[in-house]
């Protein structure tokens, strides 16, 4: 009798242990979701001092792009002063995000032909690169040349690309090739994506700055669809462009920018004298008494306007960016390139940023 009594309460607390081990396996909380699309954010190493690597929303993001280091014209890879970021790289890692060095951007460039004219500077060039990723923690290169201009920097773009590819996916593990691309034929036509296309993982158009202080009218700077006879290009007709030159829906990325542009005139398609950018966090700044919000129906895009017709800014909100996000599920197509992630910071909450993870996937 006391034998049957042990076994009843040694079976009792076998059970109740089982109870307990899953009581408490219920309340580890799950994994937060990664996006089920690519988010790849560009990161200024200029904009450290005002959104440092705290501030960062790693759990919309996939990769972040950090800009800029470049290429001189010898073949030697130029890092400006304030560009390595430990903790930025150690950040983005421990949250599952990959770590990419950007190489050019507006206005640095220059190097880019020189270097890539010769064996020996494109040899010199991709060798101190693989050592700069390997030793400072980087996942791969992103390559924003802006912009390939000719038939001989064609060719040469070519051979730097393709070996370019071929060392760094000789690495254990391998490393990743991007590259930001131009929205149009205008540069597009010097960038042979027919042949490239296997040595990139991602190809990222530029689908901004369809206007801006170069054009001759007012306009907006990234419209989802064509708009009022406009044929400056739109998110749309880049897309389809990218898809004509081959790049294949699953490398093919398209921008949403997180700025807009001014134009000192009172609507779309008007002569102007100046024009400005304007972060997102900016825009919304400004006092609702001043301004007038007004939904552009076809472009699928915002703009603000002043009253008295004195300006008019075109830029993305919540309702554009969860679009074009849309659009990107529809088309089935890669994901997405931000320019940039400081932009669209207010208070705590990268607004544009989360609306980008949640229709990704983010809970």
């Amino acid at each position: 009798m006391d034998h049957g009594r042990r076994q009843a309460s040694f079976t009792v607390l076998i059970f109740l242990g089982f109870v307990l081990a899953s009581c408490e396996v219920s309340h580890v909380p799950p994994a937060p979701a990664r996006p089920n699309k690519v988010v790849l954010g560009y990161y200024p190493s200029s904009k450290k001092a005002e959104f440092d690597h705290t501030k960062i929303a790693y759990e919309n993001l996939t990769h972040i792009a950090h800009a800029f280091a470049w290429p001189d014209p010898s073949g030697n890879l130029v890092v400006p002063a304030g560009y390595l970021y430990p903790a930025l790289n150690t950040a983005a890692h421990a949250s599952g995000v990959k770590m990419i060095v950007s190489l050019g951007g507006w206005g640095n460039c220059a190097g880019f032909p020189g270097m890539s004219s010769a064996a020996a500077n494109r040899t010199r060039f991709i060798g101190q690169l693989v050592d700069f990723c390997k030793t400072n923690a980087y996942d791969g290169v992103d390559i924003d040349w802006e912009f390939v201009s000719n038939a001989e920097e064609k060719a040469n773009f070519v051979l730097f690309i393709e070996a370019l590819g071929a060392a760094l996916k000789a690495q254990t593990p391998a490393l990743l090739l991007t590259l930001a691309a131009t929205s149009g034929n205008y540069y597009g036509r010097w960038i042979d994506y027919e042949r490239l296309a296997d040595d990139f993982d991602f190809i990222g158009f530029m689908t901004y700055d369809y206007h801006g202080d170069w054009s001759d009218h007012s306009g907006h700077n990234a419209p989802l669809y064509a708009w009022g006879g406009d044929i400056c290009g739109s998110l749309d007709e880049t897309f389809a462009y990218g898809r004509s030159r081959q790049v294949p829906l699953a490398k093919l990325l398209v921008g949403v920018p997180f700025f807009g542009r001014s134009f000192d005139c009172a609507g779309l398609g008007l002569p102007f004298t100046t024009s400005e950018g304007w972060s997102y966090s900016d825009i919304m700044a400004l006092p609702s008494a001043e301004w007038t919000l007004v939904w552009d129906a076809t472009a699928q895009v915002p703009t603000m306007r002043r009253p008295d017709g004195t300006k008019i800014i075109s830029f993305d909100n919540m309702s554009s960016v969860s679009l074009k996000c849309q659009y990107v599920k529809d088309k089935s197509s890669a994901g997405v390139i931000i320019w940039e992630l400081s932009q669209d910071h207010r208070g705590a909450t990268s607004e544009l940023l989360e609306v980008v993870g949640k229709s990704f996937g983010v809970r």
